[in-house]
C-alpha cells in the first residue's frame, strides 16, 4: 500500500507530528505493509522532524519503515506522486482559512479523475470565515472516499456547510473519532516509565489573529504573562518549564512569545525550553511533571491523555472549536469544567489552579474503541 499524506506539513507543530505517529499506527494495523510519501510545503523542516522522530515511529509499530518527502509546492511532483500512489490522505489538522486550502482541494480532484482512493482522517472543520474556503472544504469532503474528523463538533461545522450551499448531508458518511494524536499517545503510554517530578509543564503561543473574535488580543497576551508570574509567585518551590510545540517561524515559533514572557516577568523558577525536543522527548516532559497546562490544541491533547493532571487555556472559538470539541467528547465526568478558560470569553485567572492531585481518568477502552473507527474503515478501502 503506497499512502501519500498531505496537509500542513513543512511547518509542522509537535502535535502534527503526533498526529504522523497516530496516522503511521493506523496504517500499520490497517495494512501492515505500506509505505509513505509525506507531502511537505517546506521538505527540509519535514526532514529534520521526521529524522528526529524516525526511532519512536519504528518503537511504536515496532519494525522500519519508508517514509519519502515531496514538494506540495511542486504541482509536477504532487501530481506524479498522486498518480504513483493507491491512496491519498489529508492527514489531520484543521481544513480552515488558509491558502494551502486549495492545494488540499486540488490534490482530491487529480486524485479522484484518476481513480484513486481519497481519505480525510482526523481533520478538524474550521475556523472558516472566508465563503470561498468554506466552499473549497465542501469540494475536499464531496471528492473523499472516508471522512473521519477528530470530533463530533467539527461534524456539526461541515452540515452548516452543506446547508450554506444548499446541499444534501448524509451524517453517515461522515464518521468522527478523536485526533490521530490520541493514538500516539497511547502508544507511548505502553513503552514510557512515568517518572513523577516535580516541575510544572507549561505551553503558551502568542494569542493568533486568524482566532480572533473578540478584538482584544493585546490584552489576553498581558494576561497570559500575567498568569505565568503569578503561577511562579504560587509555586515559588517548583521550576515552571515553558514547552513549545512549534520551533518554526512558519505559524509562529512558541520560544518567541515564551522568552518575551521571560524576560519581562523576571522570576528565577521559570525556564524556556530553547533547544529542541522531539516528539517523545515533549511527550515525556508532560507525563513526567507536577502538572501541566496547554493552550495549543496539541499540548491539552497530549497533556490530557499522558498526564490528566492538566489545565486547559482555549484560544479557539467559544464553544465551537477543537479544544473545546475535544474536551467535549473526551470528558464525559465533567472533570474539565473547573479547568478550562475560554480565553476569549473567561477572566484568565491563576485561581483555576486547584486540587492538583487530581487526575482525569479516562476510559481507555472507551477511547480504543473510538479509535478502532479509523482502522476498521481503512480496511474497508484498501
Amino acid at each position: 500500500m503506497k499512502i501519500v499524506i498531505i496537509g500542513w506539513y513543512g511547518t509542522e507543530t509537535i502535535g502534527d507530528r503526533a498526529i504522523l505517529a497516530g496516522l503511521i499506527s493506523f496504517f500499520n494495523k490497517a495494512f501492515n505493509k505500506f509505505e509513505i510519501q509525506l507531502g511537505s510545503l517546506y521538505p527540509f523542516f519535514s526532514e529534520r522532524t521526521v529524522n528526529e522522530d524516525y526511532s519512536f515511529l519504528k518503537e511504536i509499530i515496532k519494525k522500519d519503515l519508508s517514509i519519502n518527502i515531496f514538494n506540495t509546492q511542486n504541482s509536477k511532483e504532487l501530481i506524479e506522486n498522486i498518480k504513483e500512489s493507491d491512496l491519498v490522505v489529508i492527514g489531520g489538522g484543521p481544513l480552515m482559512d488558509l491558502n494551502e486550502l486549495y492545494m488540499l482541494e486540488y490534490s482530491f480532484k487529480i486524485a479522484k479523475k484518476n481513480k484513486i482512493k481519497t481519505a480525510i482522517l482526523g481533520c478538524g472543520i474550521g475556523p472558516l470565515f472566508n465563503k470561498g474556503f468554506r466552499k473549497s472544504v465542501l469540494n475536499i469532503v464531496n471528492n473523499s472516499d472516508l471522512v473521519i474528523l477528530r470530533d463530533s463538533k467539527s461534524k456539526d461545522n461541515l452540515s452548516e456547510i452543506f446547508k450554506e450551499f444548499k446541499v444534501d448531508f448524509d451524517p453517515n458518511n461522515i464518521l468522527t473519532s478523536f485526533d490521530p494524536a490520541v493514538e500516539c499517545t497511547l502508544e507511548f503510554n505502553k513503552i514510557h516509565k512515568k517518572n513523577n517530578e516535580d516541575y510544572i509543564a507549561v505551553n503558551l503561543r502568542e494569542f493568533p489573529l486568524e482566532y480572533n473574535t473578540s478584538n482584544n488580543i493585546n490584552s489576553i497576551n498581558e494576561d497570559l504573562k500575567i498568569f505565568i508570574k503569578d503561577l511562579a509567585v504560587k509555586f515559588s518551590d517548583r521550576e515552571i518549564r515553558l514547552i513549545p510545540m512549534h520551533y518554526f517561524h512558519i505559524g509562529g515559533d512558541d520560544r518567541v512569545f515564551l522568552n518575551k514572557i521571560l524576560l519581562d516577568i523576571e522570576k528565577e523558577n521559570v525556564i524556556v525550553q530553547n533547544s529542541n525536543l522531539t516528539l517523545k522527548e515533549t511527550i515525556s516532559v508532560f507525563s513526567n511533571s507536577y502538572f501541566n497546562v496547554g493552550m495549543r490544541f496539541h499540548s491539552v491533547v497530549l497533556q490530557t491523555i499522558v498526564s490528566g493532571k492538566n489545565y486547559v487555556l482555549d484560544y479557539t472559538e467559544p464553544k465551537r472549536g477543537k479544544i473545546y470539541g475535544f474536551i467535549r467528547d473526551i470528558d464525559t465526568i465533567n472533570y474539565y469544567d473547573k479547568r478550562y478558560i475560554s480565553l476569549q470569553e473567561d477572566d484568565i485567572n491563576i485561581d483555576i489552579i486547584r486540587d492538583i492531585d487530581d487526575e482525569f481518568l479516562f476510559n481507555t477502552q472507551d477511547v480504543k474503541m473510538k479509535l478502532d473507527i479509523y482502522i476498521n474503515n481503512l480496511k474497508k478501502i484498501s
